[in-house]
């Protein structure tokens, strides 16, 4: 075989076996998930708020709000943005007490817009640390003032856990996604809590010191906007921590059509938002020696499974193809192969059957056969429909 043809084999190894081993490495290290000690149960010593983006979302806002709200201070702790609503979710919000704040802008639509223009409203009258949680989640344990000590404790982001659920009578591909989202969301934030101690921000049960708020402000027109958030906070100074004294979950959609848009937003946002910003963010942190924000990089350049897999069998059949050693050239695709087991084995037992994973390699050829067009979907932000089960 030619040299040239070497190193394009080479290089095309090292590339996917790099995030094959940071994954790996990633649900190997995570510790196992226990309940934090709970803080003392008086109120935080900080004044804070809790900003509640809402985009149409009567259907779940009321009980979001029931469960949260007598947790707080006060029902006006909470802010509630009405964004962009054709709904009743201004109205539910104000008769349940919650502060609202309406936001009518058609032509800039997203959760970005939303935080931007609640966070502007509180410079009015700054409070100390602000919580962010979504409108169609609830606490399972802990409340936002556990958060806000945290932040008084440390000066720095928390983010709490947080879990996105699929129901366990659902078809396959939902359920595939459920595990998806516990690798992501669980047992990788786990993971790189214990190595660099710093995590990415996942949405939702998260808290910021308004110092941080100021410093870098909620991102516009982002499809993943709380994952380049903490990046861009990370980045100046700020690297979130991860906690367990708070937990918050809220259910996947349900249905392939709602399936598919909350995957292809969340799959292309994060790729085109580490696109832009990790490059230059583990190059600074690299320059600086900030080791906890150069981990955090890694993990964010480690791309959705189905991308991953795809690169990894296209990898080990160009090897063949140009009569590279079989070992050499098929390593990322082992790598990714255990790393994905050991993720099932500790996550995903109760989702998916010891008989389904066989099924799993025909789910992800589906996955990378749709790829091209969740890639090239468009920038334009799509809210995944709430209804319990949405028909194709």
């Amino acid at each position: 075989m030619e040299l040239q043809a070497w190193y394009l084999s080479a290089s095309a190894s090292l590339l996917c076996a790099a995030p094959s081993v940071i994954l790996l490495a990633e649900v190997v290290l995570a510790r196992r998930a226990r309940r934090e000690a709970q803080p003392s149960s008086k109120e935080p010593s900080l004044r804070y708020r809790v900003i509640i983006p809402a985009h149409d979302e009567a259907e779940g806002l009321r009980d979001c709000l029931r469960a949260v709200i007598p947790l707080l201070p006060s029902p006006e702790t909470a802010l509630v943005v009405a964004d962009n609503c054709r709904d009743e979710t201004a109205a539910i919000a104000e008769s349940e007490g919650a502060e609202v704040l309406v936001r009518e802008e058609p032509a800039l639509r997203g959760k970005g817009y939303a935080l931007r223009h609640a966070l502007e409203h509180l410079a009015l009258d700054p409070p100390d640390c602000v919580v962010f949680l979504d409108a169609d989640t609830s606490y399972i344990y802990g409340a936002p003032g556990d958060l806000v000590e945290l932040v008084r404790e440390s000066g720095r982001p928390v983010q709490g856990v947080f879990l996105m659920e699929a129901e366990r009578d659902g078809a396959l591909a939902e359920r595939v996604s459920g595990l998806a989202v516990r690798v992501k969301n669980d047992l990788r934030v786990r993971g790189l809590a214990g190595v660099g101690g710093a995590v990415s921000l996942l949405g939702s049960n998260f808290a910021l010191p308004w110092a941080a708020c100021l410093a870098v402000p909620a991102p516009e027109g982002e499809l993943a906007e709380d994952a380049v958030w903490g990046w861009r906070l990370a980045d100046r100074g700020f690297p979130p921590l991860y906690t367990a004294r708070a937990a918050c979950a809220g259910s996947l959609a349900r249905g392939a059509e709602a399936t598919r848009i909350q995957r292809a937003r969340w799959e292309r946002g994060t790729l085109l938002g580490a696109w832009r910003v990790l490059p230059s963010v583990a190059l600074r942190a690299l320059l600086r020696g900030r080791l906890r924000t150069l981990c955090l990089a890694l993990d964010g350049l480690v791309p959705p499974l189905s991308l991953l897999c795809f690169a990894c069998i296209a990898c080990a059949l160009l090897g063949l193809a140009l009569g590279a050693p079989w070992v050499w050239t098929s390593s990322p695709l082992s790598l990714l192969l255990v790393a994905l087991f050991i993720a099932w084995a500790r996550v995903g037992r109760d989702l998916i059957a010891p008989h389904e994973v066989l099924a799993l390699p025909l789910h992800a050829a589906i996955r990378v056969l749709r790829l091209p067009a969740t890639l090239l979907s468009g920038r334009e932000w799509k809210r995944t429909p709430r209804e319990r089960v949405v028909k194709d």
